[in-house]
């Protein structure tokens, strides 16, 4: 029983979002068993907009919640996965192309990978921006061979092109440093919204091609991915935070009524379709507010319609819009709007459905993003564990460096 108690290990995402900050800690026994422990968020103390206005403050927050994850597992936490908000991200496609030999073919060799896809980062990033992550999405090989890997195949010529999802570089290094003084490392960085895809997208969805969609607080992100990588990616500027604001704006109340109506009363349905008769009770310090349903739903749907305007131009204009065959998977807080899912599926023509945890952990779709960030933490991990257990020896690198050098030049 011992023996199975030190084989679990604990790992630890960090979700820094410009509305909610989230915390969770997974337990991995194998490959196979992740078990979520704990989750705990809270209103995001210190961030405004994009950027942290008060360390002090994000740091007490970061402390209180990582430490109440680490209570109610029982277990300390060292260090964290770290993730951004859609928000701090930008997407750009970069390509590169190096010359392999003079005359002749050549076998194509881990160093001409790595030196063509460094090659594609460096002309793709500004001098202020830093790489997020750095997603190769095909190669081709004398203009006309194209190749997922192109490993071991001949070739005078390689070209890549990659998808970088880049961010500030000083907005990272506060983050980092905010987590730093709550007493925290970090293992690694990343989009939020892109490692719940490990959550709630299987082999299959990512093989087929799909579409997830992450309504946050105040950006949707919406990524396409087909033949196992993400292949496209956007960013609209809509989240839960327009129904509210368009709440307190129509129904001339303030924005915690408005967040209370949302929360309670609202939906996305459309108004032939929607029960509209009769008022809803707002309690106040001097009674209850009396409003009507149909104010509510004409407030919700202006906005509604305005998310799926985007959405239909965003999904229908994507070059892989005819390779989704899954179609639509949602997660974040927005998807929960009764009647959003069967409103996007009328305008996209793609089935629809809620993201639900694979591997067995139990989760709804608004904390995927931050189990996402557990889970990588334990994959960053495996990965260090298995270089760690496995190094070259002397004669390994002197064969791989003799083989390389003869790829090279014969």
């Amino acid at each position: 029983m011992l023996k199975k108690l030190k084989q679990m290990k604990y790992f630890c995402g960090l979700d820094l979002g410009t509305h909610t900050i989230k915390a969770s800690l997974v337990c991995v026994r194998d490959e196979q068993n992740l078990d979520l422990l704990a989750v705990a968020e809270s209103p995001s103390i210190g961030i405004r907009e994009t950027s942290i206005n008060d360390i002090s403050e994000l740091g007490h927050t970061i402390t209180r919640l990582i430490a109440e994850v680490s209570a109610k597992a029982g277990v300390r936490v060292s260090a964290v996965t770290l993730g951004v908000s859609s928000d701090m991200i930008s997407g750009r496609y970069s390509e590169a192309v190096i010359p392999l030999i003079d005359a002749g073919t050549k076998v194509i060799s881990r160093y001409d990978v790595k030196r063509l896809d460094d090659q594609a980062k460096m002309l793709g990033t500004a001098l202020e921006e830093e790489i997020v992550h750095d997603i190769p999405q095909s190669y081709k090989i004398d203009d006309v061979n194209l190749a997922q890997n192109p490993l071991g195949l001949m070739g005078r010529k390689l070209q890549v092109k990659q998808l970088l999802l880049l961010a500030n570089a000083v907005r990272l290094r506060n983050l980092t440093k905010a987590v730093h003084q709550a007493g925290y490392e970090v293992d690694d960085i990343s989009l939020s919204s892109y490692t719940a895809s490990d959550v709630v997208l299987s082999d299959a969805l990512k093989s087929d091609g799909c579409v997830l969609i992450d309504i946050g607080a105040n950006t949707t992100t919406v990524m396409f991915f087909h033949n196992h990588r993400l292949g496209d990616i956007h960013f609209i500027p809509w989240g839960g935070q327009n129904v509210t604001q368009g709440l307190s704006g129509r129904l001339s109340v303030t924005l915690d009524i408005a967040e209370e109506i949302k929360k309670t009363h609202a939906i996305a349905t459309d108004k032939e379709r929607a029960d509209l008769s009769g008022d809803i009770l707002i309690k106040r310090d001097k009674g209850f507010l009396p409003i009507s349903r149909a104010s509510v739903c004409e407030a919700v749907n202006w906005e509604i319609e305005n998310l799926l305007t985007h959405l239909e131009t965003v999904i229908k204009g994507s070059g892989l819009f005819n390779e989704m065959s899954k179609g639509v998977v949602m997660i974040g807080g927005g998807s929960l709007l009764p009647g959003l899912m069967e409103r996007i599926e009328q305008r996209t023509n793609l089935t629809v459905s809620m993201g639900v945890a694979t591997n067995g952990l139990n989760n709804p779709a608004i904390y995927a993003t931050v189990i996402g960030l557990a889970q990588r933490h334990y994959v960053r991990n495996k990965q260090k564990t298995i270089d760690l257990k496995s190094p070259l020896t002397i004669k390994d690198k002197i064969v791989g460096a003799v083989q390389d050098l003869c790829q090279e030049y014969f």
